[in-house]
């Protein structure tokens, strides 16, 4: 329960400190972006950069952990066919090999 409330008062605080930067910056800028163009603030644009960049790194974090779980999945049924072929050979292995 602490760590959820500990989570949701660092959320609010960086949205409060958002939201100071935002209002701090409030220079007009022009995005001009290949299909469209329009103008805003600053702070609202370096929001809006630092969120999609966020996400980026998010599904690219999402994807390496994705590929490690196939990997990890596969390997693990190698090694149970592996145990299995060992369980095999050790109870068919000769008299005199044993």
């Amino acid at each position: 329960m602490t760590r959820r409330l500990l989570a949701a008062i660092v959320f609010v605080l960086l949205a409060l400190l958002c939201a100071g930067f935002v209002r701090l910056n409030r220079t007009p800028v022009d995005i001009e972006l290949f299909f469209s163009r329009s103008g805003t603030s600053l702070g609202r644009a370096l929001v809006v950069a630092f969120v999609c960049g966020w996400l980026v790194g998010a599904a690219g974090g999402l994807a390496f952990a994705l590929r490690l779980t196939r990997e990890r999945s596969a390997l693990a049924r190698a090694l149970r066919l592996a145990e299995g072929e060992v369980r095999t050979l050790r109870a068919t292995q000769p008299a005199h090999a044993r």
